[in-house]
């Protein structure tokens, strides 16, 4: 016969933690409510996801861009189209080695070396050192300028200003180009070596061409790429310097003169044979090659 008094001292065994619930409630109606608060969660996501898409579509928004190639290669410039002002220096920088071009994002750029033949050597802007690039096709394209490269060789920043150099397009109509100017003190001890008639002072002028605006900071052509209704993204840095025979850098006022000049005959050739034209592509039409 069962001993009932030890029956009723032995405590009742615990509930698992997974199988408590209130009483009159089952586990399986609560397990329901909680899944139909995600699938509800869920579903406005969805329907937002596919709104927002289509409301794009509707507006002709574009969220994700695509690349577009230049028309003509930069490497492919055409040489002959700058003289007989100017020539390519006897002694041209090299390729940039494999870790500087992965820094640099792109394997499409241009750096010459010129020389204008209108000048003596020893004139300020006699050499012109040319680098251009081009970059597309990158989901966070993120310009380097020469501020961070020229500091970290050990120059500090002495001053910058913005200036408008003109430029005249093929068809005959004139272009005002914003162009950042940026002086740069040579690192200590260097001074008496670099210094020239013009000032010991390195003057690099640089601009951005992006997606058809010209831009001189890096939040302008983040602002110019990522327009909702441009279908395609890209951005191009032209920049230069100049210095006599010797390295010699020029100072602002030669770098000026000498870059209005060299604008007139490089950027014809830019727009004409290497840059898309951005109105067509706007406009539907496709990129063209050459």
């Amino acid at each position: 016969m069962p001993n009932n008094a030890a029956t009723q001292d032995r405590p009742a065994a615990p509930v698992p933690l997974g199988r408590r619930h209130e009483p009159g409630r089952s586990p399986q109606r609560r397990g329901w409510h909680a899944s139909r608060r995600f699938y509800i969660c869920l579903g406005v996501l969805v329907v937002s996801g596919l709104t927002m898409q289509s409301v794009a579509t509707w507006l002709g928004a574009s969220f994700r861009k695509e690349p577009l190639p230049l028309k003509r290669a930069l490497y492919r410039l055409d040489k002959e189209r700058l003289a007989p002002q100017y020539g390519l220096d006897a002694l041209q920088p090299g390729p940039l080695d494999d870790e500087t071009e992965k820094n640099l994002g792109t394997k499409e750029y241009l750096r010459w070396r010129l020389v204008d033949r209108t000048r003596p050597r020893r004139d300020a802007a006699y050499r012109a050192d040319l680098f251009i690039t081009y970059h597309t096709g990158q989901p966070d394209m993120v310009p380097h300028d020469p501020h961070e490269c020229v500091q970290a060789a050990g120059w500090s920043l002495k001053g910058e200003r913005e200036l408008e150099l003109e430029a005249t397009r093929p068809d005959g109509t004139s272009e005002r180009i914003p162009v950042s100017m940026l002086e740069f003190e040579p690192p200590a001890g260097a001074s008496r070596i670099i210094a020239g008639s013009d000032g010991p002072t390195l003057t690099i002028l640089y601009f951005f061409y992006a997606n058809g605006r010209y831009r001189t900071t890096r939040n302008g052509v983040r602002l110019a790429v990522n327009n909702l209704f441009d279908r395609f993204a890209y951005y191009s840095k032209v920049e230069v310097s100049f210095s006599d025979d010797a390295g010699r850098p020029a100072g602002p006022d030669a770098s000026i003169d000498a870059g209005r000049i060299l604008l007139q005959k490089l950027m014809p050739i830019l727009w004409q044979d290497h840059y898309q034209d951005w109105e067509r592509i706007r406009a539907g039409e496709a990129p063209e090659s050459s």
